[in-house]
C-alpha cells in the first residue's frame, strides 16, 4: 500500500498560539468541537464529556453491563489454570467477544451521534443515538471488522499497525457515522495532518494507560481474581474511558473535516449526521 507522505512533520506548523499556518484555515473560537491548537483539542474533548455526560453514561452503562453479563457467562466455563478450556467454552468465549465488539463498535457511533447533535445545541438521548447506531449497523459492523482485520495483520510489521491504528483510531467512526463511506476515506482525511494527528492519538493513549494503572490497581485492591465483584469493578472502571474515547474521536475527526474544508464546522456536521441512511 502506497501512503502519501504527511504535509507537517510532528507539529502543526502554527505561527504563534492558535492559527493553522499560511495557507491553513484558521478554526473559529466558539467551536466546540473545531479546536484552533492542541490546547483547544484537549478542551474540546472535556467538552464533549461535559456537554453529553448523561447520554454518554447511559450507553457506557448498559455497555458495561453486557460486558459484565458476557463475564459472569464465561467465568464458570473457564477450566482451572493449566488446563485446556472446552470446545464448548471456547465458543461461547468467541461469540462472546464477537457480540462486545459489535455493540462496542454501535455505542461508539451512537456517543458519536450524541456528540455531535449536543454541540450543534440539539440534544439527543442516549436511545436515539443506539437506535440510529442499529439503523446503520449494515455499514458499522463490516466496516470495523475489516478495520480491525487490517490493523491487526499491520502490527505482524509493527509498524504499518501503528499507521493503521492512528488511522483508524482518528477518523473511522467519524467517517462511517456522519459521511457513511468506505475505511478509504480515513486514509484521505488523516494523510493530510499525519503527525499531528498521531501526537493526539499518543497523548490519548498515555492518558488511557495511566487511568488504566491506577484502575487496575483499585480493582485488585477491592476484590478476589476471578469473581463478580471483580469483573463489576472492572466495567465500572472502563467507564470513563468509554466516555473520552468519544471526546477523542469526535473532536479529532472535526478538526479534520475543517483542515480539509473550512466550510465544514459543528452545523455542518450536524445536518450530514441527519441526512437519511441509504439502504
Amino acid at each position: 500500500m502506497s501512503i502519501p507522505p504527511p504535509d507537517s512533520f510532528g507539529h502543526d506548523h502554527q505561527p504563534g498560539i492558535g492559527g493553522y499556518g499560511a495557507g491553513r484555515p484558521v478554526a473559529p473560537l466558539d467551536d466546540p468541537l473545531i479546536p484552533v491548537d492542541m490546547r483547544g483539542w484537549a478542551e474540546r474533548v472535556v467538552g464533549v464529556a461535559r456537554r453529553s455526560l448523561v447520554p454518554l453514561l447511559t450507553i457506557q452503562v448498559g455497555v458495561g453491563a453486557f460486558g459484565l453479563a458476557v463475564s459472569v457467562a464465561i467465568t464458570p466455563l473457564m477450566p482451572n489454570a493449566g488446563a485446556e478450556p472446552s470446545g464448548a467454552a471456547s465458543i461461547v468465549a468467541v461469540l462472546g467477544l464477537m457480540a462486545a465488539a459489535v455493540l462496542g463498535i454501535l455505542s461508539q457511533s451512537g456517543s458519536t451521534y450524541v456528540a455531535i447533535r449536543d454541540a450543534d445545541g440539539h440534544p439527543a438521548t442516549a436511545g436515539e443515538g443506539m437506535r440510529f447506531a442499529v439503523r446503520l449497523a449494515p455499514i458499522l459492523v463490516p466496516s470495523g471488522i475489516a478495520a480491525g482485520a487490517l490493523t491487526m495483520i499491520g502490527f505482524l510489521f509493527v509498524v504499518p499497525g501503528l499507521y493503521f491504528a492512528v488511522v483508524f483510531g482518528a477518523t473511522l467512526i467519524g467517517v462511517l457515522t456522519v459521511e457513511r463511506k468506505s475505511v478509504v476515506r480515513c486514509f484521505a482525511l488523516v494523510n493530510r495532518r499525519l503527525w499531528p494527528t498521531a501526537g493526539r492519538m499518543v497523548v490519548a493513549l498515555t492518558v488511557a494507560g495511566l487511568y488504566s494503572v491506577v484502575s487496575s490497581f483499585v480493582v485488585h485492591a477491592l476484590s478476589s481474581p476471578q469473581s463478580i465483584a471483580q469483573a463489576a469493578l472492572q466495567a465500572a472502571m472502563a467507564i470513563p474511558l468509554g466516555i473520552g474515547a468519544v471526546g477523542v474521536t469526535t473532536v479529532t475527526y472535526a478538526e479534520l473535516r475543517f483542515v480539509e474544508s473550512p466550510q465544514v464546522t459543528t452545523p455542518q456536521l450536524a445536518r450530514e449526521i441527519e441526512l437519511p441512511i441509504s439502504r
